[in-house]
């Protein structure tokens, strides 16, 4: 799956944009979770939350107070389909993505779903709300108000009554900080950043997580892991079920003075044991991180001025670099930017090496085991950013009972 650019536009025209810093309230019955409001801090009590909480009082701090219930995300087979979040597909109207061509929205009106549209097109009042009740606006045989009683979303066919929702399970923060921890050296590649960094980072093994969850992993064929704005990268069984080659040290751009040509940053406090060229002693494993450099990492969110997702935490995927150019054995090293000029030095960008970098995903929040089993409704992975806020994580898929 590719990066969601994830965006913000405050408008109160919107319903519940942004989902950010929301409390959790756990529903084991149902087997998601709720929040007492979804909406972006701030528009809580827009003119349509407050619609529609009017119009259906059992919904309010449920999933469906959310702003996926009236808008979609991107369209499956354009460009802007990689908008996986409602969110992110609103935000391109402020932020637009220079890679999308195609299915862009054109007005706020283009991100409403089915369900929006109809709201919108009643007159966007509460009355509106009642009289499309018995409508079925996305088409899958059920009416609005009938899934909007089983806490179903009205705008998404993938959503419906009778179709049971996935059971997860969550872990808190204190829980996973309860499994034993491993601190790992890794070189965190980039491909267009402007510094390749070393990193010690502290966290639980993606397998001792697992199977704290109590997840049976016959079968699976790996997992998903989700940021709060709804990217997600996936990882194979091998990469959960054993350690990744040995990395390499290399103290060599150290002593780059020239701020031009530096381009990697160390931890203030590396490992003893260290030397230039040669393994890091310990192989590293795939890790939910939670610490770095020492630190708790910062709480992912979205950037002012930029819609960007910014922070790591509070947890992060981190995976280690597998490879250079074929040689298993030998982990990669840095090198310079894509962006950046040739210095000729022999640290210049080097395709072949792996940026593994793009691959740890910031603020993984959600854990998907692959694959999904049939007959099930997926977990809200498109909207993390309430678990970001009470610092959680939820795995379903596969084997989660």
């Amino acid at each position: 799956m590719k990066r969601s650019n994830a965006r913000i536009h405050f408008s109160p025209a919107l319903l519940g944009l942004g989902l950010f810093f929301a409390a959790l309230l756990s529903v084991p019955a149902a087997g998601q979770e709720s929040v007492r409001s979804r909406a972006y801090v701030g528009h809580e009590s827009d003119r349509d939350v407050r619609n529609f909480v009017s119009a259906y009082p059992a919904a309010a701090g449920t999933r469906l107070d959310d702003c996926l219930t009236c808008h979609r995300a991107g369209a499956a087979g354009t460009d802007a389909e990689r908008e996986y979040s409602a969110c992110g597909y609103c935000h391109l109207l402020t932020y637009p993505n220079a890679r999308y061509k195609t299915g862009l929205p054109g007005n706020y009106r283009g991100t409403l779903n089915a369900y929006g549209l109809a709201y919108v097109k009643g007159g966007r009042t509460t009355e509106a709300l009642k009289a499309i009740a018995g409508e079925d606006s996305d088409g899958d045989g059920a009416a609005n108000g009938a899934e909007i009683a089983a806490l179903r979303f009205p705008g998404d066919p993938a959503s419906r009554p009778g179709l049971p929702l996935a059971p997860v399970r969550t872990l808190s923060w204190e829980a996973i900080h309860r499994l034993p921890s491993r601190t790992q050296l890794m070189l965190m590649n980039t491909t267009k950043e402007p510094t390749d960094d070393y990193v010690v980072y502290k966290g639980v093994t993606v397998r001792a997580l697992l199977e704290a969850a109590g997840v049976d992993l016959a079968g699976a064929a790996g997992i998903t892991a989700f940021a709060p704005d709804g990217y997600g990268m996936d990882y194979s069984i091998d990469d959960i079920l054993q350690p990744f080659p040995k990395g390499y040290y290399y103290s060599g751009p150290a002593a780059i003075k020239d701020k031009e040509a530096a381009f990697v940053r160390y931890p203030p406090n590396l490992p003893t044991g260290l030397q230039d060229g040669k393994e890091i002693l310990d192989a590293p494993w795939l890790i939910l991180a939670f610490e770095r450099d020492a630190r708790p990492l910062d709480p992912s969110a979205y950037e002012k001025g930029t819609g960007r997702l910014a922070g790591e935490g509070p947890f992060r995927l981190a995976k280690p670099m597998r490879d250079l150019g074929g040689d298993p054995a030998r982990p990669g090293r840095p090198d310079r930017s894509q962006k950046s000029k040739a210095f000729g030095d022999g640290w210049d960008f080097v395709p072949a090496i792996d940026h593994n970098a793009g691959a740890c995903v910031r603020g993984a929040c959600v854990i998907r085991v692959n694959p999904m089993p049939a007959g099930f409704e997926e977990f809200d992975w498109k909207n993390g950013w309430p678990l970001i806020a009470s610092r959680r994580l939820v795995i379903f898929g596969r084997g989660v009972k």
